[in-house]
Parts: C-alpha cells; sequence; structure tokens
C-alpha cells in the first residue's frame, strides 16, 4: 500500500490551504475528499492484485451512511464508536456526521476509535475525519485550522482481529471487514480450512467486545445465506441477540459483490444451545424432500430487472397461514422460474419465540406465478392439492417446531432444513 502515500499528500496539501482558498472552492474540493476521493485513489494508486490480496475496498460513502438510517443506532453523549478495520475512515466519518445530526455536540477525537493493518490507511483516516470537521466549519479561520489539526484522533496501526484495549470501551462497533479468503491456524467452532476474513472478524469481535456493545457490520451476502456458515450463524445466534438483518445489494459498483448489514447487540450470556442439537429422524421417518420439490423463490424483487412475461407474483406480505389462496392481486414481469399450483409456499422469516417456526400457505391458482425469495416453496411431485394440505398439517404440527427448535438457531429458515422436515403421522 505504499504507492497510497501520494493521497496522503494530497490531503495534507488540502488541509494547508484551508484558510487561503476560498470557502466554497474549499468546500467543494474537501467534500469530494472525504466522500470518493479515497476509494477513487485506491483504485489508481493500489493494483487490484494487491487490493484483492488484502481485501481493501473502501465503504462508499452514502453506503455507510444508508446503513445508519437504516439501523438507527442509539448514541448519547457516551457513546465510543470503534471500527476495527477502518480503512480510510468512511464508516467513522459516518457515525460522526450521524451523530451530530442526531443533536450531539462533542469533542469527537474522544469518541472515535480506529485500527487497522496499512498504516497508509490509518493515516488517511485521520486526516480525512480533520478534513471532515473543518467541512463543517461555517467560516475559515487559522484558529479553527490549528484547533482541529491539533485534536488527535485515537486511530492507529493494529490488526482488529487481536484484542485492544478499544474493545473494551466500545459502546458500538461499526465495521466492513475484509471480504477475502484467508486460513487461519486456529481451530473454529465453525469451520476448516480457508474463510471468509469477514466471517473471522465477527467472530473475533464477539470474543473481545462487552456484554451489550452494539455490533453493526456490513457483511458479504454468502455469510446470511451460504450453507458452508450455517454453523457461524448458530454461533453468532447463540452470542448476540439479532436487532436488525437486511439486503444491500450489490457493494458498488467495482465489487461485484451482494452485501447485507447485521445489527448485533452481544448477550450478557451465551444461549445454552449445543452446537450440534438435533432431533434425529428415524431412519425409516420419510421427509418433506420425499413428496415435494423445494426450494427458495428465485425473485430478488429489490435487484432483478422488471422485464419478461408479467404473471402473478407471490410475496410475503399480505399470506395468510395455514390457508388457502386462489387468486393474486400483486403482478411482475420477470424472465426466470415460474410455478404452476397447487404448491405451498412457506415464510423463511422465523424465529425460535414464534409460535410456528413455518408458517405456510396453500396457493391454488390455475396461472402461472412468480414467487419472491422470501419465500420457501413446496411443489407437490404428485401435483395434488391433498398433498398440499398434508404439508400444511405437517408444518402445524407442534412436533415440527420442536423439531425446527433443535436444529437451527438463526431466523431464516433455510431448503436444507425444510426438506429434512419428518413426516408426521396423525395422532
Amino acid at each position: 500500500m505504499e504507492k497510497y502515500v501520494a493521497f496522503i499528500e494530497t490531503l495534507k496539501a488540502n488541509i494547508a490551504t484551508f484558510v487561503s482558498t476560498p470557502k466554497t472552492e474549499w468546500d467543494k474540493i474537501a467534500t469530494h475528499s472525504v466522500n470518493g476521493l479515497a476509494g477513487e485513489e485506491l483504485r489508481r494508486l493500489v493494483g487490484i492484485d494487491t487490493r484483492r490480496a488484502s481485501g481493501a475496498f473502501f465503504t462508499d460513502s452514502e453506503l455507510a451512511e444508508k446503513v445508519l438510517s437504516i439501523v438507527k443506532p442509539k448514541f448519547t453523549a457516551k457513546s465510543l464508536v470503534y471500527d476495527s478495520a477502518c480503512g480510510a475512515g468512511n464508516l467513522l466519518i459516518a457515525a460522526r456526521n450521524y451523530m451530530q445530526a442526531s443533536g450531539l455536540q462533542l469533542p469527537w477525537e474522544k469518541h472515535l476509535r480506529g485500527t487497522d493493518i496499512h498504516a497508509e490507511f490509518v493515516d488517511t483516516a485521520k486526516l480525512r475525519l480533520t478534513t471532515n470537521a473543518l467541512l463543517k466549519s461555517r467560516i475559515a479561520t487559522a484558529a479553527i485550522l490549528q484547533k482541529e489539526k491539533g485534536k488527535k484522533y485515537v486511530i492507529r496501526k493494529a490488526d482488529g482481529l487481536k484484542t485492544n484495549s478499544y474493545y473494551k470501551v466500545a459502546t458500538h462497533i461499526y465495521v466492513n471487514p475484509p471480504f477475502n479468503q484467508v486460513t487461519t491456524g486456529e481451530k473454529l467452532t465453525w469451520a476448516k480450512g480457508k474463510v471468509s476474513a469477514a466471517a473471522l472478524f465477527i467472530d473475533k469481535i464477539i470474543q473481545h467486545c462487552n456484554p451489550g456493545t452494539s455490533i453493526i457490520a456490513i457483511l458479504p451476502d454468502v455469510l446470511r445465506s451460504g450453507t458452508r456458515y450455517e454453523k457461524w450463524r448458530a454461533m453468532v445466534e447463540r452470542e448476540c441477540t439479532e436487532e436488525h438483518k437486511e439486503l444491500l445489494g450489490r457493494f458498488d459498483k467495482f465489487a461485484d459483490v451482494d452485501v447485507y448489514v447485521l445489527h448485533l447487540i452481544k448477550r450478557p450470556v451465551p444461549l445454552q444451545i449445543p452446537e450440534d442439537a438435533t432431533l434425529p429422524v428415524e431412519a425409516n421417518q420419510s421427509v418433506l424432500e420425499d413428496l415435494f420439490d423445494i426450494c427458495v423463490g428465485p425473485v430478488v424483487d429489490n435487484r432483478d430487472d422488471h422485464t419478461g412475461d408479467l404473471h402473478d407474483y407471490i410475496i410475503s406480505r399480505g399470506l395468510i397461514g395455514w390457508s388457502t389462496q386462489g387468486e393474486v392481486e400483486k403482478k411482475r414481469q420477470h424472465v426466470g422460474k415460474k410455478f404452476e399450483g397447487p404448491f405451498v409456499v412457506i415464510k423463511r422469516t422465523s424465529r425460535k419465540e414464534d409460535s410456528h417456526r413455518a408458517v405456510a400457505t396453500i396457493i391454488n391458482t390455475h396461472l402461472p406465478a412468480y414467487v419472491d425469495n422470501h419465500l420457501i416453496v413446496l411443489q407437490p411431485k404428485s401435483g395434488l392439492l391433498r398433498d398440499c394440505k398434508t404439508a400444511l398439517r405437517i408444518l402445524r404440527d407442534p412436533r415440527t417446531d420442536e423439531w425446527i427448535n433443535d436444529r437451527i438457531r438463526c431466523r431464516h429458515l433455510t431448503v436444507k432444513i425444510v426438506k429434512q422436515i419428518p413426516m408426521w403421522a396423525e395422532e
């Protein structure tokens, strides 16, 4: 990252002209410096292979701000925000601006912490925080310049995977960890071999921070949905309460990775659930997969284009559990797979506290329909409505809730779990 020093010198030069440059002109330059310029210069100065190897892809300023507007963290005058993989400081700048916009006026250098393994990024983050502070001033005077330059932002070169004093004082951890694959020599409970650095970061953050700490993370979607990370999700569920989870779409136009935001609060005491807790199925026990073809609804509404044939569109909102729906009001264009009734849909959002873990509805229409990806589709291999009614009986059975609770702790049902739900005999 040595070549990134050129951007550091640019930032220093811009700060030095704070008084001598007309305010409107300086503000224009500074706005670019605290928004997109850090990423632009990273792409210009540092080769793609180097960036990929270290997972150095800066969070876009708009994305950093969007996440806070979604999560709406509760900041107070006692809040201390720590970014354990701070890069050029975009998340810290966004947190500072969000707190100020909510009415807090604080000595920001005492409420922000950051670490990064690259010294060049550490220096950049400090200078950009100073630039951002000067940008917020209404007038440009030498006194203001000296005051802001004199502030000592607590950002240093360090590995956020290792514990440090910042973890112990942080009330909020706001992080976009690297997405690259890494090999760790330590034994993990949730994976072997190469793993996502982002998953490893969240593991370490949970280990190092105090109970009650708010963790806001921008993560690759594979951690949310990938089969390989089921044990990682179970670990997170044991250690933290999940306050919010939401898909954000593509990371940026330069990185073809879908991301989501995950907001956690570390539990005072981990849930006492055995790591491999299961309710075994008898060898001769039939399961739903025997009678149904099962998949996630293919339509990702906020990402898929509205092109192709126009058909009924089944979404989670408005579905009445344990009922049969014969008409669909919503329509959508799509170019992917469609389903013909009768079939069953299950809402993927599912919590252990819910009265039923797999709330289902029969769709019995004579027209083909698209299905949203917030639903799991069960299409009877027989094509018979009778089998759909059998599925509803099984899914509503208390034994199913017990079986699911013993197998999965995360708040989204998976196709893998639904396929293995036993076909209970009627009592």
